[in-house]
């Protein structure tokens, strides 16, 4: 049947692979922290904004706006901004 899951990893279960590679790439940014710092450090003011601007998505989420067109819906639509903000 399409769309029916019929192999492959079981549904929740953790993909070793990716999070070796994430476990990976976290030691390789502890180690090399001090560096990038230096490294930092080092850029014009333009690029330091940029880095800046470009790493901070990872810490705060990104806030989108939501077009209200139906009053019916307003429910649905406050439902969905907090599940997208957890």
């Amino acid at each position: 049947m399409k769309g029916q899951k019929t192999g492959g990893r079981v549904v929740g279960s953790v993909n070793f692979t990716k999070k070796q590679t994430k476990e990976m790439l976290v030691s390789f940014m502890q180690d090399k922290f001090e560096e990038i710092q230096v490294a930092f450090e080092r850029l014009d003011d333009l690029n330091k904004v940029k880095i800046y601007f470009s790493l901070i998505k990872y810490i705060i989420p990104t806030i989108t706006s939501i077009k209200m067109e139906d009053k019916k819906n307003d429910d649905e639509v406050l439902k969905k901004f907090l599940k997208d903000q957890s």
